[in-house]
């Protein structure tokens, strides 16, 4: 068992950044290969953010089992967000080309945002 990844901040940074990318380049890629490497990454990155998220969701106090509830509600909530926010994005801009990407996109980045600031405001810089 690899212990070097357990609450390494720059683990998380990666994998959400990669899946950012990757996401956008599954909709924008000009040639079937760039999207076929942009699934693997997309793969490999939700995979790694999957597994730790879960990892760190029963790793902290007794209540492990609730723990992993909220933590599997927070990924539904997700799969809801994104897809509502691209199909109302091409609802609100039908003529704006790819308008489901740069929303999603958009959203994906603000939530990265969110992330870091949240890190930087609380004392993890030693972990990271």
């Amino acid at each position: 068992m690899w212990t070097g990844w357990h609450y390494k901040f720059r683990w998380m940074v990666t994998a959400f950044a990669t899946i950012i990318v990757s996401f956008a380049s599954i909709l924008l890629a000009p040639s079937l290969s760039v999207m076929i490497v942009a699934q693997v990454f997309f793969g490999l990155s939700a995979g790694l953010i999957y597994y730790s998220s879960l990892f760190y969701a029963m790793d902290v106090g007794e209540t492990k089992g609730e723990h992993g509830g909220l933590h599997e509600a927070a990924i539904g909530i997700g799969i809801c967000a994104g897809p509502a926010v691209g199909a109302l994005s091409l609802q609100m801009w039908p003529n704006v080309p790819r308008a489901n990407a740069i929303a999603v996109s958009a959203l994906l980045l603000s939530g990265f945002a969110a992330m870091l600031v949240t890190w930087f405001r609380t004392d993890n810089r030693d972990r990271v």
